[in-house]
């Protein structure tokens, strides 16, 4: 028996505080809530799932019934914050059911979105009150560090310097890290002038959230008047202005390879005897300004020999970090260069915007499923008109859902909390790269055919027309 507790709001929480609109801020925590609906197919069958708003009752027995679960149940607070994990440590009735559905069930792998010092202090409340708990995804207290430190771009460009010469086959782009928004628009000057495109990334920052994309001939005037007017839209966001800024080569991508934007998911686990554990490799879906909304994991993604490359440096990061410590799920997002080369941008210390249509594939399919079958996820399908509940979107998808008559093929939608504010998430699931295509293709028809246009949401606050079913070139950033 699992507890999983889809603690995405905790993860989020510094970045969302640093938002001055508080309406922004109050959308920024909803879409954090909106996503915990993924755990739901987090570890396969057999958990108790705990989100900070409950999940509608159709919906989780939709997924019992198409996923084959034998238990799933969902619990959530009465009072949501920004906070799950404070949630659960302060409301005795949920700490209280969560105890009651666990009682008796033995020895409880607790399994968190992240690792956190509120995942200890629930698990060692839980365990006052009877529950035997363990935390195979949770660095020890004394190691959190090193998670939030490998999680910065920050510390990953120094981590990764540090352990470069045991990952053959994968670097770095060219770039530093800048004490503040003056010097980080000087780092940025000089690539301009070089003829090179670059990137300003906030060092916390989730998602691709707060980039900055420069390239060569977009600003005008002088060096000089290019500097300032960098520096004043650095200086004008928190997020740059809160931590030190990470400047780097824009590398243009390769979009035959994983849609140039290959994404690698591993498991440290915490019994020093196990091995490092190699979980998928996939394609990352991004909008043009990179803005990240899901996978995609088929056999065909990349050549033999380049899964091969990309498999042995997944092994070399995850056992360089075991060694500071870290313990848990993380990826390593990576860039497809036209120039031939991998290189590595950033490790997310956490479960991701993938880790769920990963192990609702391998639970279907078994282990290595994308050699014979072939996976898409969004987490943010938006569409403009009216609303819809999920049954009515249940309804207007007959047809199309998990498993179509009885075929091993079919949408799951995976996020439907987010439906009042015209959004929602879906894994699809086929035998080829094609059909999962054409399976995404027909539901978006039936959603225009219905008065709702397929609209994409988070870039900025914009609502722009949704890029095709496929990866798209832009900066690396998974959720």
């Amino acid at each position: 028996m699992r507890l999983v507790i889809a603690n995405v709001v905790d993860a989020y929480r510094d970045n969302v505080a640093l938002i001055r609109d508080p309406a922004l801020r109050e959308h920024e925590v909803l879409d954090s809530y909106y996503i915990e609906d993924r755990a739901l197919l987090w570890h396969g069958d057999r958990k108790l799932v705990v989100t900070s708003l409950p999940v509608d009752a159709g919906h989780l027995r939709y997924l019992k019934r198409a996923m084959g679960y034998a238990q799933l149940e969902n619990l959530a607070p009465r009072e949501p914050t920004e906070s799950l994990c404070e949630d659960i440590l302060r409301e005795e009735d949920l700490r209280a059911s969560i105890v009651d559905r666990l009682r008796g069930q033995g020895e409880v792998d607790l399994i968190s979105f992240v690792g956190s010092r509120g995942v200890l202090a629930v698990a060692e409340a839980l365990q006052g009150a009877g529950l035997q708990i363990a935390t195979p995804e949770c660095p020890s207290e004394e190691c959190l560090e090193a998670r939030d430190y490998l999680d910065s771009k920050a510390g990953f460009r120094e981590f990764f310097r540090a352990t470069a010469g045991a990952i053959p086959g994968v670097q770095i782009p060219d770039g530093a890290v800048a004490r503040n928004p003056q010097e980080a628009a000087r780092l940025a000057v000089a690539f301009l002038q070089q003829g090179r495109a670059c990137l300003c990334k906030p060092n916390n920052s989730q998602s691709g959230v707060g980039f900055v994309i420069l390239r060569p001939g977009e600003l005008t005037g002088s060096p000089a008047a290019w500097e300032e007017a960098i520096r004043s839209r650095l200086a004008g966001d928190r997020q740059m202005t809160s931590d030190v800024i990470v400047v780097e080569e824009l590398i243009e991508m390769d979009p035959s390879v994983a849609g140039g934007s290959p994404s690698i998911e591993m498991r440290i686990p915490a019994d020093p005897a196990r091995d490092v554990e190699f979980m998928y490799l996939c394609g990352q879906i991004l909008t043009a300004k990179g803005y990240f909304f899901g996978v995609e994991m088929h056999r065909d993604l990349v050549e033999p020999d380049l899964q091969r490359t990309i498999e042995e440096a997944g092994v070399a990061v995850a056992g360089a970090m075991r060694r500071r410590g870290y313990v848990g799920v993380f990826d390593m997002d990576m860039v497809a260069g036209v120039d031939g080369k991998l290189y590595a941008v950033e490790v997310n210390t956490r479960r991701t915007g993938g880790t769920h249509a990963h192990e609702a594939a391998e639970h279907l399919f078994g282990p290595r499923y994308w050699e014979r079958a072939a996976v898409i996820s969004n987490n943010e399908l938006g569409f403009a008109g009216e609303p819809l509940t999920w049954g009515e979107l249940q309804r207007l998808l007959s047809g199309l859902l998990w498993p179509i008559r009885g075929r091993r093929e079919g949408i799951v939608p995976s996020i439907i909390s987010s439906l009042p504010s015209n959004r929602f998430g879906y894994i699809a699931l086929a035998g080829d790269i094609g059909r999962a295509r054409e399976l995404v293709e027909q539901m978006q028809e039936r959603l225009a055919a219905s008065g709702r246009r397929i609209r994409v949401f988070g870039e900025e606050g914009e609502a722009v027309t949704a890029p095709p079913v496929q990866a798209v070139t832009a900066p690396a950033g998974a959720a």
